[in-house]
This record gives C-alpha cells, sequence and structure tokens, in this order.
C-alpha cells in the first residue's frame, strides 16, 4: 500500500508517494512555491497559489506512480507561522503574510509589553517573535479592519491544505504552537493569552496529535489528482518536525541537526519544561510530531550560509552570484588540510545574533587571532570550527537541563551535510558520532509516515520511522583530534565567548 506526504515549503512544495511494503518513495513531485511582493519589503503567499502548487505537485507524483490506487492515506507537512482568514462564506480575505515578513515587528513588541517576555514563553514555549501567527492576526487587525471584522477561522498553511483536501477543520499539536496562542500544559488554545489580545477562541481549529485522521479526500480533489476517494486525510506537522520523523528521531534524547542557511539543533523529551535557563537561552520547546514528546530547538540564524559566504568573499575573485559548486567544493579540502585549531584563528559565528544558548540578538560576529600567516584556508576552517563550537554549546545545555546524553549520536540532514570537511570538525568537537540519513525529501517523507499513522498502519512514531528504508554515512570523531579540540574549547573558545561583541 502507498502513502502519500505534502510538503508545503517557502521555495518549493512536494509531494511523495511511500510505498509501505519496500520502505522506500515510489514517486515524487514538485511545483514551485510562489511568493508576491505587494511592497518591496512585504512577502505573501496567495491562497489560489498555494492550492494549485499542492495540486500540481499531487498530479506530478501520481503520473510517475504505478499504482495510484493503492493510496490509503496523506498528510501535511508544512512551514509554521503563515495563515489565511477565512471568512463565514469560506473566501479567503486576505494573502497569508510570509513567516519571515517583518511588517509585524510592532504588534510583536506590543504583546510583549502586554503580557510579559517570560509569561509568554512559560505558556506557548515560544520566545516571542514578529514571525509568530498571532501577531499577524494583529497586524490585520491594526491595518486592515475592514478584513479583520469579517474573520470567521484563521487557518495556518496546513489548516487550509487539510481544509482544502478534506472539507474539515483541523490542525495538529505543532502547528497551533507556532501561532503562539497554544498552552502547551494543555496542549490547548490558551484562554489567557486569547483574553490579553482579544481574539475569539472559535477561530481556530480544533488542534488534535500529528496523524489523526479527520476525514476522507472530497471527491472534487479526487477527480482532479487521481488519488482515490476514500483515502484518509490525516493531520500532519511543522515541516522541520516531520522531517526528524522521517529520519528516526522518535525517543526522549535524541538530537536532530538540520543544517540549510540556518541551523537549528531538536532535541526531544517527554515533558513540557520551559525553564528559566531556557528561556535565558533564547531556546523554544513544543509539542512533537510523536504523541507525548516535546522538541527542545536551539538556533543559529546564519550558519550553513555564513560558510557560503565566507567561501564566496574569500574564493569568488569579485564574481557575482558566488562560487561553482566545484570552487566550494576545493575550498572546504583545503580548509579541511588545515591542522586543528586553524594555527590560532578564531571565528565566532554570531553574524546575526549569537542564537542560542546565549540568547544576544545584537551580537556579531568576530575574527580572532589573525596573523599576517593566516590565508584563505585558515579562515574557512577557522568557521567550521567557530560553528562546532556552536553545537558543542548547544548539547552542553541540553545535557545540564537532562534533555539530553553528555555524548549522543547526532542526526544531521539539510543542504549544508554536502560540506562533509563541516561534518567532521563537528565529530571532533563534540565528541559525538555525526549520522547523515540519505532520504529525500524527508519532511514529506514524515507527513507520509503521519498519514500511516493515522490510518492505523503505523502504531508509534518508532514503527513508522523504522520503516524507511535509507543509507547513512557517518562521520566518528578521531579521539586525538577531540583532544585537541577539548583544550581549545575550554582555553580559547570559551573565554572568547565573553568578550562583548
Amino acid at each position: 500500500m502507498y502513502l502519500v506526504g505534502i510538503d508545503v515549503g517557502t521555495t518549493n512544495t512536494k509531494t511523495v508517494i511511500f510505498d509501505v511494503e519496500t520502505g522506500q518513495i515510489n514517486a515524487i513531485g514538485s511545483c514551485r512555491s510562489i511568493t508576491r511582493h505587494p511592497v518591496p519589503d512585504w512577502s505573501e503567499f496567495d491562497a489560489e497559489d498555494v492550492w494549485g502548487a499542492v495540486l500540481q505537485s499531487i498530479q506530478a507524483a501520481i503520473a510517475r506512480c504505478d499504482r495510484p490506487e493503492r493510496i490509503r492515506a496523506l498528510s501535511v507537512a508544512s512551514m509554521g507561522e503563515s495563515a489565511f482568514p477565512i471568512d463565514a462564506n469560506g473566501n479567503v480575505l486576505h494573502a497569508a503574510i510570509a513567516w519571515y515578513d517583518q511588517r509585524t515587528a510592532a504588534e510583536a513588541r506590543w504583546l510583549e509589553d502586554t503580557v510579559g517576555r517570560e509569561r509568554i514563553f512559560t505558556v506557548t514555549g515560544h520566545i516571542p517573535d514578529p514571525m509568530f501567527g498571532v501577531n499577524k492576526l494583529l497586524w490585520l487587525r491594526n491595518h486592515l479592519p475592514h478584513v479583520f471584522e469579517r474573520i470567521h477561522r484563521w487557518l495556518s498553511i496546513e489548516d487550509f491544505v487539510l481544509w482544502k483536501l478534506s472539507g474539515s477543520f483541523a490542525t495538529d499539536y505543532s502547528i497551533a504552537s507556532r501561532t503562539m496562542l497554544f498552552d502547551q500544559q494543555t496542549l490547548a488554545w490558551s484562554q489567557f493569552l486569547l483574553e490579553q489580545v482579544g481574539l475569539p477562541a472559535a477561530w481556530f481549529s480544533p488542534a488534535f496529535p500529528s496523524g489523526t485522521p479527520i476525514g476522507t479526500l472530497r471527491k472534487e480533489v479526487a477527480g482532479i489528482t487521481g488519488i482515490p476517494q476514500q483515502a484518509i486525510v490525516c493531520t500532519g506537522g511543522h515541516d522541520h518536525l516531520c522531517g526528524a520523523l522521517a529520519t528516526g528521531v522518535t525517543l526522549p534524547g535524541q538530537l536532530l541537526e538540520s543544517m540549510g542557511t540556518a541551523s537549528v539543533i531538536l532535541a526531544l523529551s517527554n515533558s513540557f519544561n520551559p525553564g528559566r535557563e531556557l528561556f535565558e537561552a533564547g531556546s523554544t520547546s513544543y509539542a512533537y510530531v510523536v504523541p507525548n514528546t516535546y522538541a527542545t530547538l536551539g538556533m543559529l540564524n546564519f550558519a550553513g550560509g555564513s560558510l557560503e559566504w565566507i567561501v564566496t568573499l574569500l574564493y569568488g575573485q569579485g564574481k557575482q552570484g558566488g562560487v561553482s559548486p566545484e570552487m566550494y567544493a576545493q575550498a572546504l579540502q583545503e580548509a579541511a588540510a588545515v591542522p586543528a585549531g586553524s594555527r590560532g584563528a578564531l571565528i565566532l559565528p554570531s553574524f546575526l545574533g549569537s542564537g542560542t544558548p546565549y540568547g544576544q540578538r545584537t551580537a556579531r560576529g568576530a575574527m580572532l587571532g589573525l596573523t599576517p600567516s593566516h590565508n584563505r584556508p585558515e579562515l574557512v576552517r577557522a568557521l567550521m570550527e567557530g560553528l562546532a563550537y556552536w553545537l558543542r554549546d548547544n548539547i552542553t545545555l541540553f545535557s545540564q537541563l537532562g534533555i539530553a546524553p553528555p555524548q549522543p549520536t547526532i542526526t544531521v540532514i539539510g543542504g549544508t551535510t554536502q560540506a562533509t570537511p563541516l561534518l567532521q570538525i563537528k565529530a571532533e568537537i563534540t565528541g559525538c558520532a555525526i549520522k547523515v540519513p540519505h532520504i529525500a525529501e524527508a519532511a514529506a517523507t514524515g507527513a507520509a509516515l503521519l498519514a500511516g499513522m493515522g490510518a492505523g498502519i503505523f502504531h508509534s512514531g518508532q514503527q513508522a520511522a523504522s520503516s524507511v528504508r535509507h543509507t547513512v554515512q557517518t562521520f566518528e570523531p578521531d579521539p586525538q583530534t577531540a583532544a585537541i579540540y577539548d583544550t581549545l574549547y575550554k582555553q580559547t573558545y570559551l573565554p572568547a565567548r565573553r568578550l562583548p561583541l
């Protein structure tokens, strides 16, 4: 039998058809996501564009599928904070403001001043930020009251796609969390926060665990897509979390790093504990896509992006458009030949804030210990070492709080996994084995697994994840190099971190 997973992303919308018997993907379809810019600094997603991309990606996958009649269930992974306001007749009232659109900064400040930064964290598990869904609702109230007064439903991207697929209103705990109006203790909409901001609970979809069946496919959608009408539609989850599920991260104590332009380190636990240490570190904690499990996240806003930046800066010879893949690989190999410690050069990668666990938004990057003897490879390696030190900082925090063991195995996904010298450096600086699973479209695959849970094919997240057949590349720390880095971390890096940046 087959399961369908749809990943509605910022850049692309992907659909995978997963074969339960073989544990492999049977077909993949993709469609470019469209972002509109009504004014230069704004970014929005039009509802027809989003739904059209979903249908096109499904159709592309079905066209490559040998037996679409075998499809049993489907589910949705999506970006987290964007949403559509819907009126009482089911009409979309406004485009979804992109998660990264900063027009909501004033609303975020008002919310912090009204409720209190730490109080919001203890309820929602999130550090207040303009990106969260509640700030987009407040922006509509402040700037487009004629739209706001007609709102009957507020549908996050996952909710919207589930509604279009099945006709049912539903969300899952992880996407509900990204509104910053969801109580992580009760796993329900926070009456306290809704009263503080003056919003009715009726606007928000009923929240269920990920992998909950909510209905079957609408006849019209079945006709357009070729998926059987009796296919079960199930709640999905936040895209990062669905990707983690597909790689086998399902149990408390397991860690995953998602390495892209930014880096996210995720640790699982079986309870929600919004302590002051996590708050001060800037970490977030919210419901995971496996029942009775929470994800605690650390983040660095410019990680893989900083590596591309420094390689382009040093090897690009002033050419616009970056460097070729061959030149990028050469730069990393040259850096790999430099001895551990980069001959005294040290880079603190706080280019867009320190990230967790230091929580310093205004911090900026620093290069220390430079001499005229340093060349391009030393600087590239110093940045890779700085990124690995950041990872060790977060593992240390999670270990101290009992969220992770002292030296966990770390599963790593994302585009920057192609930078294999960085992965080896991370293994040696953290002292941890680094595992890189090779899974095409991990988020969409995770959504397909949630569909399998909803259809009763899998009875746990662990069983679902273990059904995926894939290869794994492992990077083990070299003991001698790890010992060198342990000394450098304690005697050089940590003192440097205490300097004002």
